[in-house]
């Protein structure tokens, strides 16, 4: 009886293993030589580490880049231009990090930060495509590359013009890069719990997160389409939008019954009624920045524009 039982348990264990091997895609995230060169702003990374304990690295791999312990981010990178890795860093420091004050950032801020040359996502689309063998269109499947910003991984967020395109933004590209490193600065730390999401603001996220995109339209309380989209992402987003548009530019974009579209079936009346998704999480927003870090993110979109 006692080897039924032991072989049994021995059994569980093999399964548990085998699980365990298919839910992990690569091995845990690891420890890097740092400082990782000798120039002036590898001393200048070593100082910022043993200030916030944050190391900014510009030579990883790209396992590290997309390991996310059961599953990889969908995104991709190139590792930095190491000739743009001082203007990158002076970049994210002074464009994202300093609006948001010190006091802020530093309890928030992730074990890593990665500047990379290029990040990008790739989909698979389909339709009509010239083929050069047979030289015609031809409706068939596709893939799609679009470029990004910046992204957040399980310990760190990127960033990702370390290279000549970053002296080739225009105004309007470097606010949108602006906005997408708070994007990912805030929806990282909702992420991994360093700032927690309202619950008022998951529940309306919750109401339609599986409502169908329609066409591109705008509606059901998003700012942006994301096929991945969770709550973090989503709080992020509206950090993004807040702290890159004036007041009055935001109201009239976001607020805008073409934007703030969502409606529910009222059976009393029998017509769709507009619930105003966007203006309740933007409100939420506002107020949480308000009154838990004394933070008035109109007033740093007002001062980047």
């Amino acid at each position: 009886m006692k080897n039924i039982l032991f072989l049994l348990l021995l059994m569980a264990g093999v399964i548990v293993a085998c699980d365990e091997d298919k839910l992990t895609p690569s091995a845990p995230q690891e420890f890097y030589e740092f400082p990782q060169g000798d120039s002036d702003y590898d001393r200048e990374f070593v100082a910022f580490y043993e200030k916030y304990n944050t190391q900014f690295l510009y030579k990883y791999k790209e396992s590290d880049f997309r390991w996310n312990v059961t599953s990889y981010i969908p995104f991709y990178s190139v590792p930095a231009d190491e000739a743009y890795v001082e203007k990158a860093y002076r970049f994210i420091k002074d464009r994202c990090l300093n609006p948001w004050g010190e006091n802020f950032y530093k309890n928030i801020l992730p074990m890593r930060i990665l500047l990379a040359s290029r990040i990008y996502s790739v989909e698979q689309k389909y339709g009509s495509v010239w083929d050069e063998g047979t030289q015609q269109w031809e409706y068939k499947s596709y893939n799609d590359t679009t470029n990004h910003a910046s992204a957040y991984g399980l310990n760190h967020i990127a960033f990702g013009y370390t290279s000549e395109q970053l002296d080739e933004l225009t105004p309007e590209e470097q606010l949108n890069t602006v906005g997408e490193l708070n994007k990912s600065l805030i929806g990282y730390a909702a992420s991994r719990n360093k700032i927690e999401i309202p619950a008022e603001f998951v529940e309306w996220y919750d109401k339609y997160r599986n409502n169908v995109w329609d066409g591109g339209e705008y509606g059901c309380g998003f700012l942006e389409y994301y096929k991945d989209m969770d709550a973090a992402y989503d709080f992020g987003l509206y950090v993004k939008y807040l702290t890159t548009m004036s007041e009055e530019a935001f109201k009239a974009w976001a607020l805008s019954d073409e934007v703030d579209s969502s409606q529910d079936w009222d059976q009393a009346s029998g017509t769709y009624k507009r619930t105003h998704a966007i203006k309740n999480k933007y409100e939420i927003v506002l107020q949480y920045f308000k009154t838990q870090f004394n933070i008035n993110l109109h007033a740093i979109g007002n001062q980047a524009n």
